[in-house]
């Protein structure tokens, strides 16, 4: 009867535990901060490779540069060929690379009349596109706080029904138990 009783017990011990890991299991999944952070690192995740798919990688941006900057030095002909090969399909790569020689030669050269005029033109047509670009992120905030607010109150419901099935299953499991131990 000992042998029996002991290995009942033992029985229970480990249902016990099991169970334990189970429900905690449970509730870390149907947790409104873990639901949160899941979800936050999948957006964080998508952005980042979209960025990348975009725009490529700096280690890939920082070769090409180098290799462009050296060549330009040594040969200019040679190198806008060479250059121009090497970017096709790579826009940050060729716009990098225009940007640099276009910094290079501004530095080199001292702006004229018309560059100066034309300066003050650029200017002042993009003091007005400033204030459109601030009113069209605002306009978009104002749109995207709806869809955010519903999407929180989903996972807010989703964690509420998820907290009442561990509180049903915790329930269930302490039943049986108790069903076993008075056997």
């Amino acid at each position: 009867m000992d042998d029996t009783t002991e290995g009942l017990k033992q029985d229970i011990e480990d249902t016990r535990s099991a169970m334990g890991d189970t429900l905690e299991a449970i509730g870390d999944r149907v947790s409104p901060g873990r639901i949160l952070e899941r979800r936050r690192n999948r957006m964080v995740g998508w952005a980042r490779d979209t960025k990348d798919r975009v725009m490529g990688t700096a280690d890939g941006v920082k070769t090409h540069v180098g290799q462009g900057v050296h060549q330009v030095g040594s040969a200019p002909s040679s190198t806008v060929d060479s250059l121009t090969s090497r970017t096709k399909g790579t826009p940050l790569v060729a716009g990098s690379i225009a940007f640099g020689v276009g910094v290079l030669l501004g530095s080199i050269l001292p702006p004229s009349r018309a560059e100066q005029r034309l300066g003050e033109q650029a200017r002042n047509a993009t003091e007005p596109l400033k204030a459109e670009l601030q009113e069209a992120g605002r306009e978009m905030v104002d749109h995207l706080k709806e869809p955010v607010q519903e999407a929180v109150e989903t996972v807010k419901e989703t964690a509420q029904d998820g907290a009442q099935h561990l509180r049903d299953t915790a329930s269930d499991g302490a039943d049986e138990v108790r069903k076993r131990a008075s056997s």
